[in-house]
């Protein structure tokens, strides 16, 4: 499942949310002689964002260097906003305006400001103290699961491996069925995890994803996801490149709903019909499509993109001839994964065609294949209105 990119080395990232490996970044100090020009402080407005944006992976021990204080943060500031600027960091490639995602990373326009405003404005620290950091990463979010899980064997990530998937199975011996409603997942090395994506080895049923700004996975209310007696877990998981060998041990909270919910949670995957020919297979646009056969509800979207994979796009095209943008990846970057949970279920009628058009390189070595996943339950009947809001024009390419 997924692919293992080979890291551009010559990409610096920092700031707002990850970076590529530390031993590739290095600070750039701004002169101390620039005036404060700005009433944005360190410790208050910035550390606060950072707090919500980036420190999930930028602190000690974590993925990237710290930015939790501002001796740490500070040697930085250049180096931050080129990095916003360029929009590689944080790691959130959806274009704003185009669905609306419970698990958005991204910097709001306001925040984008606040942190140019600070870095230009000569990085002030400020006198008050800062807030204190809870790390909410060491204890299990939704309490104490009904099964915990812990992977055996667990995984080795060799050095020198480039960025990319490795699978871990997990049995969950359970003698009856059940039925799921959350999880929380737990790296025992969370420096060195990007995301995981989580489905049942039998069936493929999708059960959604993890990434350290959103360990946890919640179904909505009166909805679960049918886990058979002896059912297995297949966690696909992205791991930093790392320069000494370093054994995962994860574990996995499982929490289970009391009784059988209204609805069940399914699992679509759209892909590209097969080329018919070797030209048609290196194609630079690919697209599949369903129809679906009921009034659905969508709650996630997963994208995956093969070698060469540029941007993506997924609409939904109704019986009255509307359409909606759902989804929109100007610039697919295969290091950097993740799920794409809305807000709130778009529901969508029956008849209604969902559609993902997908673009790549011109020069690739490789056929041109994705996939969309979705996860969605049946609407009940009459249910439907529209979750869009205003619509947004039709992305360019």
């Amino acid at each position: 499942m997924g692919y293992n990119p080979t890291v551009n080395k010559s990409l610096v990232t920092v700031a707002a949310g990850y970076a590529m490996a530390v031993g590739l970044l290095w600070p750039r100090e701004a002169s101390p002689h620039i005036p404060v020009t700005t009433t944005v402080l360190f410790n208050r407005e910035i550390v606060t964002l950072f707090q919500s944006k980036c420190l999930q992976c930028h602190i000690t021990g974590g993925m990237a260097m710290s930015l939790a204080t501002y001796e740490e943060a500070r040697p930085w500031a250049v180096a931050i906003k080129e990095e916003i600027l360029d929009r590689r960091m944080p790691p959130w490639p959806a274009e704003r305006g185009y669905g609306e995602f419970a698990n958005d990373l991204g910097l709001t326009t306001r925040e984008r400001d606040f942190l140019l405003s600070w870095i230009d404005g000569g990085a002030p620290k400020g006198d008050s103290e800062p807030p204190a950091y809870m790390d909410h990463s060491t204890h299990w979010m939704l309490g104490t699961p009904d099964v915990l899980l812990t992977a055996e064997p667990a995984a080795i990530v060799e050095p020198g491996r480039p960025v990319g998937f490795k699978r871990i199975i997990m049995d969950t011996a359970m003698t009856q069925e059940r039925w799921l409603r959350a999880f929380d997942y737990k790296p025992a090395n969370p420096g060195i995890v990007r995301a995981a994506f989580f489905t049942l080895l039998e069936s493929g049923q999708y059960l959604g994803a993890w990434t350290p700004w959103r360990t946890t996975m919640q179904i909505p209310d009166d909805v679960g996801i049918r886990i058979p007696s002896r059912a297995r877990i297949a966690i696909d998981v992205v791991y930093q490149s790392v320069s000494e060998l370093v054994v995962d041990a994860p574990r996995l909270g499982l929490y289970f709903a009391a009784a059988r919910p209204a609805h069940e949670l399914a699992t679509t995957v759209l892909k590209p019909q097969q080329p018919a020919s070797t030209t048609d297979a290196f194609a630079p646009r690919l697209t599949a499509n369903i129809v679906l056969p009921s009034d659905t509800s969508i709650v996630e979207m997963r994208p995956d993109m093969g070698p060469g994979g540029r941007s993506i796009e997924v609409k939904a095209k109704r019986p009255d001839g509307s359409s909606q943008v759902l989804l929109w990846i100007r610039n697919f970057r295969q290091e950097w994964q993740t799920s794409y949970v809305f807000q709130r279920p778009v529901t969508l009628p029956k008849g209604s065609i969902v559609q993902a058009i997908a673009y790549f390189d011109s020069v690739r070595r490789s056929p041109a294949q994705f996939t969309l996943t979705f996860s969605s339950h049946e609407a009940a009947p009459g249910s439907f209105t529209s979750a869009f809001g205003p619509r947004p024009p039709v992305p360019g390419r």
